[in-house]
């Protein structure tokens, strides 16, 4: 429906700057709304751009066919007989129909051949080109609607693969806490009813505020510090300056999950450092850990590779995304211009 209502709007605009054209042509710049009417309704005008239209189409038709099988030589073929096929057609209906019928002429009447093609012939070719001109236009309006729905089908996915990653992460650990700490695990249960709750009610959403997903951030912190008795140290420095930012749900968490399950926190002196910070409409958000080999498993990684890619979807050349990865020291560096509406 989209490409049917820009070919029509294509050829109506067409159509009238051509007769507009014609008028100033034909009578040195001097437009009048007579001389426009009087050439719009001339059946002639009609003839032609119908003419026109018609071939271009054919045209549409032929080379979509011929282009898709890389057939380039026969293309070169079909211009020249399409071109011919115009000219023919014009002077099979102006010459031999209507101007003996009507005693309406286009052209006087002994026109010959040789000078009829050569008068006719940019015209037809000018069909030829609105015909790629429209191939162009039809092949972007379908290449971009394809490109936005694979990219929704995909960022449906992703975003599906959030959830089962968190509970998988999240139950590991509870069932850990079930058998050394068994007290603590009521309190644990809440935190994650609050936790899953968010996500189910927010992740969903194209963007939500910043301060709910610094607020999610400080919850899972908090579930984690539960699993711990003293030794659990963690910097946050969460600033947010400007409450009305708008950021895809749940694209931080990752990185925070993943502080978590493959860092060591019970370093005082190496403590985990998570920060974010806000100027106008960028967003900076920095995380390190000091590197738990003990913490290694073969699921690991999903997390990132998910928030990159959403990062490529949703942000494109928006964002920043820098990982330095050492023996001992994770430290990532997400830098987001929040000013796109998403």
């Amino acid at each position: 429906m989209k490409i049917f209502a820009i070919h029509v709007a294509f050829w109506i605009l067409f159509i009238l700057f051509g007769v507009l054209y014609n008028v100033a042509a034909h009578h040195n710049l001097h437009v009048t709304y007579q001389l426009y009417w009087q050439d719009l309704t001339d059946p002639f005008t009609a003839i032609g751009y119908g003419r026109t239209i018609l071939t271009c189409y054919l045209s549409l038709w032929l080379f979509e066919y011929l282009l898709a099988r890389k057939q380039y030589f026969l293309c070169v073929f079909a211009i020249a007989a399409l071109i011919t096929f115009d000219i023919f057609l014009r002077f099979v209906i102006e010459q031999l129909f209507i101007g003996p019928v009507f005693n309406l002429w286009q052209f006087y009447q002994q026109i010959t051949i040789k000078e009829y093609v050569v008068s006719n012939v940019f015209f037809s070719a000018m069909g030829i080109f609105l015909c790629f001109m429209l191939k162009v236009v039809n092949d972007y309006v379908r290449n971009e609607d394809i490109k936005h729905e694979k990219n929704q089908m995909e960022l449906q996915f992703l975003r599906s693969q959030i959830n089962p990653h968190f509970l998988f992460n999240s139950f590991n650990n509870l069932y850990a806490l079930a058998l050394t700490e068994p007290e603590k695990t009521p309190d644990v249960l809440l935190k994650l009813a609050d936790l899953t709750r968010y996500m189910l009610y927010e992740s969903n959403a194209e963007g939500v505020l910043l301060s709910k997903e610094i607020a999610h951030i400080h919850n899972l912190v908090e579930l984690q510090s539960l699993r711990y008795e003293e030794n659990f140290y963690v910097e946050l420095k969460l600033n947010l300056d400007q409450k009305e930012l708008v950021i895809a749900p749940l694209l931080l968490i990752s990185f925070v999950e993943n502080a978590f399950k493959h860092g060591k926190v019970d370093e005082p002196d190496d403590p985990v450092t998570i920060s974010l910070t806000t100027l106008d409409n960028d967003m900076t958000f920095f995380i390190r850990n000091k590197i738990s080999r003990l913490n290694k498993d073969s699921a690991g990684g999903i997390g990132i590779k998910n928030v990159r890619r959403r990062l490529e979807l949703l942000y494109p050349n928006q964002f920043d995304l820098k990982i330095v990865e050492s023996d001992s020291h994770f430290c990532c560096t997400l830098l987001i211009n929040l000013a796109q509406k998403l």
